[in-house]
């Protein structure tokens, strides 16, 4: 995977860690009588490190979107900030002469600044199901749902550690994942890939599939007189282009360097015509062109044939667009 994403599993990984040792020494400090000092530190770490998985979470969802968030940080900042404070003005969390854990006048601020961030946790994981990454957003889906009721029973109940045991597995559960779609993606532009597409012909031959040819035109020029990086730059803006609008509809494969292929089930053929009609408008606004093939297939019939059948439309396409007849 991306070594950035890497990264950010690592420090999940070490906050999570941090966080089970500090409830730990917590856990064995609040069975005194007398309050320790260092239980102040602990219940301020617990505080300030509880929200960071879930940002971090939040970072890799967001891994292939160019918009950064500068102030997303901002509130986990000021709450730890709080919550260390905490220990000499008592507006978090304070400690009774019996060593009873008492919360502040603030000392619902990590649990409101989590609930904020599961909440933009859960708009992005909606936005990604939107351009075709369903299995990561249901998986997403499921690990907000459990840390929202892991956080309501120890709240309510009181339980212990069941956080940062659904911290822990879910983060493990969550790389394995992402691990697993290095292998079914293209690196550069983040289409299926073409093992992808013949592990998934298979499904498609049993349903009714609009099968969509494209080719990039002119890229060997680019790549020529402009270099490689402008190569790959026109590669991914037209997979992008193409991603997005075809999102609800269907799945984008990278079948070699400028080819693709667009399988979308169970939608008319003018339906398909006319998004891939607006993807080229979108891509005529760019310095790239593209040719493209639309076929029908049916179940019963030979899917290879349907899937050449569109290729020979896409080639008469990029013909005539050189000849200037289209």
């Amino acid at each position: 995977m991306p070594q950035n994403v890497n990264r950010v599993f690592l420090i999940v990984a070490v906050t999570i860690n941090i966080l089970i040792f500090a409830d730990s020494i917590d856990y064995y400090l609040a069975q005194g009588s007398v309050t320790h000092a260092l239980r102040y530190f602990t219940s301020a770490t617990g505080y300030t490190f509880r929200v960071v998985p879930i940002i971090m979470l939040a970072t890799i969802l967001k891994r292939d979107e160019k918009i950064k968030y500068p102030l997303l940080f901002l509130p986990s900042i000021v709450n730890g900030i709080l919550a260390y404070t905490s220990i000499f003005t008592k507006w978090m969390f304070y400690f009774d002469e019996n060593n009873q854990f008492h919360r502040g006048p603030i000392g619902s601020l990590p649990f409101i600044v989590s609930g904020i961030y599961l909440i933009f946790l859960l708009f992005w994981s909606v936005k990604k199901y939107r351009i075709g990454y369903k299995l990561e957003s249901v998986i997403m889906f499921f690990i907000i749902f459990m840390s929202a009721l892991s956080s309501a029973m120890e709240t309510v109940f009181h339980f212990k550690f069941i956080i940062n045991g659904i911290g822990g597995i879910a983060t493990v559960f969550y790389y394995l994942f992402l691990h697993t779609q290095t292998y079914k993606r293209d690196a550069l532009t983040q289409a299926l890939n073409h093992h992808s597409f013949y592990m998934d012909c298979d499904k498609y031959m049993k349903i009714p599939t609009i099968i969509i040819s494209i080719d990039i035109n002119d890229l060997k020029k680019i790549n020529d007189t402009e270099g490689h990086a402008q190569g790959d730059l026109a590669i991914t803006t037209v997979a992008n282009i193409l991603q997005n609008e075809f999102a609800a509809m269907g799945s984008l494969y990278r079948m070699g360097w400028d080819e693709f292929v667009l399988l979308c089930p169970r939608i008319s053929e003018n339906v398909a015509a006319s998004a891939i009609t607006k993807a080229e408008k979108k891509i005529n606004e760019t310095p790239y062109r593209i040719a493209w093939g639309l076929v029908q297939y049916k179940p019963l019939m030979n899917f290879e044939k349907a899937l050449s059948e569109s290729d020979d439309y896409m080639y008469k396409d990029k013909e005539m667009k050189k000849q200037g007849k289209a």
